[in-house]
């Protein structure tokens, strides 16, 4: 924003007053036009805006509501911790504009590598023939012990929090100081400062005050520190020949960034699988802060154009990941490997008592890595995980070793990049298909004397991809206690896409009308009891009668026949006692 500052050095104190007053009012209509609103300290804008020209921004600034802010041929310098918020109805336009923050991540981390060619690195320059002595201080709580140093064909070994390197020569004005760390434990620099060897203070015009060490040109090194500030988009972001300077990126919306520079921003983080960047144009990241440039979800989408650059060096395009991720089982207790993710060569865990078991203890991983422009170490451009599931142990009360099914689940398959893997395959579904009596001639009866025993054939499916080697009970309807059939718990295997038949016998104590609740008994390790299928059927009704005899008369109960024949004992006793007196 451009203001005209008014001359009135020639007014008197009663001619200023006024004037004074006209300019703080146009200041305020300024900095806080009619679609601005002040909420609290934050910055609120609900309609379309745009800021030109230089400003400094100390405030947060919330764009809502289907608010629309646009940086138009501006320089705008971002107080630390500043976030620009924008919500899901609402649009950022950042055209032909820079966006830099006032206090930007300073520090350098390197990668960990040992070898000559990945070492950590420092370019110092020096136009001037004097010794030189190049001091750095290390990144709290880390320090330079075990760390060497290389430089001009010699080595040093550092120690401490801040370490001072004397060099007798800078060759051509510049030298690469080289870095490696204990064990390759990476090399962390938190400032540097380059001045004459005993000269005692910067008093030379080649010297330089302790500044931050990712201001120093650097190679096979991270920039390291809290972001200067702050972009959360939850609506939509475009840049368009701007720059964005030590700041973070994170959405959840879309971005879309053409002939930009991204500098010491990286990586973009898009929050979940329906966020997307969009890359065109020369748009060019530098300096990382992390081993990659842009961090996704597994179903993020990314648009990389052609003539796009990335950091480089060791600084990959972009990683996928997953976190929370977990299988699902029908049954606790499921043991399990995982073999080709990243980094873990193979990994072994169980469900729990909800069936569920977090892969990696539910920790984020890498599953796609798009290589940087410079990768010379892998063939494909992208690395993509191809993780196998193999089931080691899956046994319930339907598949035990003695029964000769294997485990279920399915053996081995892929693990996908969805948060929630269901493993229902390589498992029985058990229903039942029907229940009923059997005659003499085959043909279903519905009388039976009680006493006699009547034969049933329950007849059970499995819709499922593995066998099952279960039982059934049944109820009498009229007592609801267990039914007397034999055998008790009648039982069989049920193949894969198949049916089974069981058969048994009937028999009730009491006279009525009764009939058959039969349930098919399911694993206790299953979460869900019905998992596997189940579920309970009826038979038809039977009527229960007294049994007669072949006259048709009423047969005599048992007690009485006892009866009977003691009376006749006792008789015959009395009589055998008389004769022989």
């Amino acid at each position: 924003m451009k203001f005209k500052v008014m001359w009135y050095g020639g007014m008197t104190m009663k001619e200023r007053k006024p004037t004074l007053i006209c300019l703080i009012l146009l200041f305020s209509v300024a900095f806080f036009p009619s679609n601005v609103i002040a909420e609290g300290d934050d910055i609120v804008i609900e309609s379309n805006m745009t800021w030109t020209d230089d400003l400094s921004v100390s405030q947060n600034v919330r764009i809502v509501n289907g608010g629309e802010l646009s940086f138009s041929d501006a320089d705008v310098n971002l107080a630390e911790g500043v976030e620009i918020f924008v919500d899901a109805d609402s649009t950022l336009n950042i055209d032909n504009s820079r966006l830099i923050s006032s206090n930007p991540p300073g520090g350098l981390v390197g990668y960990g590598y040992c070898d000559e060619s990945n070492r950590s690195g420092v370019k110092i320059e020096w136009p001037g023939n004097s010794a030189v002595l190049v001091t750095m201080t290390s990144i709290q709580p880390s320090s330079f012990d075990g760390v060497t140093a290389y430089f001009d064909n010699v080595s040093e070994e550092m120690s401490g929090q801040e370490y001072s390197l004397e060099i007798e020569e800078v060759p051509s004005g510049e030298l690469w100081i080289d870095l490696v760390g204990p064990l390759c434990h990476p090399p962390a620099i938190d400032t540097i400062s380059v001045k004459r060897a005993n000269s005692g203070g910067f008093d030379c015009p080649n010297c330089k005050y302790p500044t931050n060490a990712a201001d120093f040109e650097h190679r096979n090194m991270m920039v390291f520190g809290t972001p200067g500030f702050e972009i959360i988009v939850e609506g939509k972001l475009f840049s368009s020949f701007s720059e964005i300077f030590g700041g973070r990126i994170s959405s959840s919306g879309s971005l879309t960034i053409n002939d930009s520079a991204l500098n010491r921003v990286g990586p973009v983080i898009l929050t979940n699988d329906d966020s997307s960047i969009m890359l065109t144009g020369e748009t060019v990241f530098y300096n990382s802060t992390d081993d990659h440039d842009i961090r996704a979800r597994a179903f993020s989408s990314i648009e990389w154009a052609e003539d796009v650059s990335g950091s480089g060096g060791l600084t990959d395009k972009w990683e996928r990941r997953v976190s929370g991720q977990r299988l699902t089982f029908d049954s606790s207790f499921v043991s399990y490997e995982i073999e080709g993710m990243h980094r873990i060569p193979r990994y072994s865990n169980f469900s729990d008592q909800d069936g569920v078991s977090f892969v990696d203890g539910g920790r984020e991983r890498v599953v796609e890595i798009a290589w940087s422009e410079d990768n010379t170490w892998e063939e494909a451009e992208i690395w993509r995980e191809q993780a196998e599931v193999i089931i080691t142990d899956y046994r319930t009360a339907w598949n035990p070793e003695a029964s000769g099914i294997g485990d279920y689940g399915g053996g081995k398959f892929p693990l996908l990049w969805e948060s929630t893997v269901v493993v229902d395959s390589g498992t029985p579904m058990i229903g039942w298909v029907s229940i009923s009596s059997i005659g003499e001639d085959g043909e279903a009866i519905s009388e039976a004397e009680i006493g006699d025993s009547v034969n049933f054939e329950a007849v059970i499916s499995n819709s499922g991809t593995a066998a099952a080697s279960l039982a059934i009970n049944c109820d009498s309807n009229n007592s609801g206690s267990t039914a007397q059939i034999s055998p008790s718990f009648p039982n069989t295997i049920v193949g894969p896409g198949e049916e089974a038949s069981i058969v048994f016998s009937w028999r009730s104590p009491v006279e009525g009308v009764d009939h058959l609740s039969c349930t098919i008994l399911t694993p206790t390790q299953l979460v869900e009891e019905l998992s596997f299928g189940g579920g309970t059927i009826s038979s038809a009704e039977m009527t229960w009668s007294e049994a007669t005899d072949e006259n048709g008369g009423g047969a005599l109960p048992v007690p009485v026949i006892i009866a009977m024949l003691v009376a006749v004992i006792v008789s015959g006793f009395f009589l055998f006692r008389e004769y022989n007196e």
